[in-house]
């Protein structure tokens, strides 16, 4: 017979098995999901080393495509690091290329450092972090003076992150991004992050700043998101205090959470205003994924329902959503969650 181990064992293997089998079934897989064809077109030819084609692509008047492309392109091409950083040596250089050179050293740091909490990240990588990070600011300021747009601006945001900048300096960062733009969509999913606990703000000033947010925005608009943002980094700090090592442990804490009457009442009140909108920027699955899990997990079954058609079958490997708070197998557990809801995927 076997042993309570050995049986633990088996059945361990044979779900795993079966969330595999299930994924493949709906083709429910981990990626980033974002929609912009004629990104997704020029892709490859921009990977082969076309960067007249990116810079084509960075050229848009649309604030939310030009900082989405900025954010696919600098992390696609870290590879061509080398050639994009050889346009500072032209007398006359290209500010959308310095840009796209700064924001893709500053991507190729950070996958040194990782999202590492700073105390787990250790001496030797923070170095590394450091020195492959500080070259990215004289061709991300070049280009910030030169534009007239906050995407530069919004990268020095990650730089000054990463460098350590003290607050003072963020929050003039943050002027001049104000000054441009103030309602530029990725620049002000950045200053969230930069008044976030573990950076260098507080609980109250990143509610403060999403719940600000959220009461001027549109129907249907992206930073209807902020809030329930909020309440994920609000999540996080949770859990690491606690040290909850079981997903039984951790979805306990979630369903508690969430069925606080206030905490519901403000994510439900952004959720609907959300789908009463046009819907229609790139990064819309993205948020469909945040909204959807954690209206599953409050037990909001109809908004739910309503929200997770607009996810798509590819399940962020980093963001805000719940789903890997839930299960071993994330994109299983989306899938079973979808079938529960009655949320048809469509079987490849």
């Amino acid at each position: 017979m076997f042993r309570r181990h050995d049986q633990r064992m088996v059945f361990s293997k044979l779900f795993a098995r079966h969330d595999e089998r299930l994924a493949r079934k709906y083709g429910v897989t981990w990626g980033d999901p974002w929609h912009d064809p004629d990104l997704a077109a020029a892709l490859p030819a921009v990977k082969a080393g076309d960067l007249a084609a990116g810079l084509a692509l960075l050229d848009t008047p649309d604030p939310q495509l030009r900082s989405l492309r900025l954010h696919i392109l600098s992390n696609e091409t870290i590879p061509l690091l080398e050639k994009l950083e050889s346009g500072m040596d032209q007398p006359d250089p290209e500010p959308d290329l310095l840009m796209w050179a700064g924001a893709t050293r500053t991507k190729a740091a950070w996958e040194i450092r990782t999202g590492a909490w700073a105390e787990d990240v250790g001496e030797e990588r923070f170095r590394r972090f450091h020195e492959t990070l500080a070259p990215a600011f004289e061709p991300l300021m070049y280009a910030a003076q030169i534009s007239l747009t906050p995407t530069a601006l919004d990268q020095l945001q990650w730089f000054g992150l990463g460098m350590g900048l003290s607050r003072e300096e963020m929050d003039h960062l943050w002027e001049r991004i104000v000054e441009l733009d103030p309602e530029h969509r990725a620049s002000q999913e950045s200053r969230f992050q930069v008044l976030c606990h573990k950076w260098s703000g507080s609980h109250e000033e990143m509610f403060d700043f999403a719940r600000e947010a959220v009461a001027r925005a549109p129907l249907g608009d992206r930073s209807l998101a902020l809030i329930a943002k909020a309440h994920y980094e609000n999540l996080n700090i949770m859990f690491r205090d606690e040290g909850l090592e079981t997903y039984g442990a951790v979805r306990g804490v979630l369903e508690g959470y969430y069925s606080d009457p206030s905490v519901k009442a403000e994510i439900v009140d952004a959720v609907d205003r959300w789908l009463a909108g046009p819907l229609d920027y790139p990064l819309i699955a993205r948020d469909a994924h945040m909204f959807g899990s954690t209206l599953h997990v409050a037990g909001e079954h109809q908004r739910a329902a309503a929200v997770l058609p607009l996810a798509g079958a590819l399940v962020p490997d980093s963001g805000f959503e719940l789903w890997t708070f839930l299960d071993t197998h994330p994109p299983a557990y989306y899938a079973r969650t979808r079938q529960k809801l009655g949320v048809p995927l469509p079987t490849v």
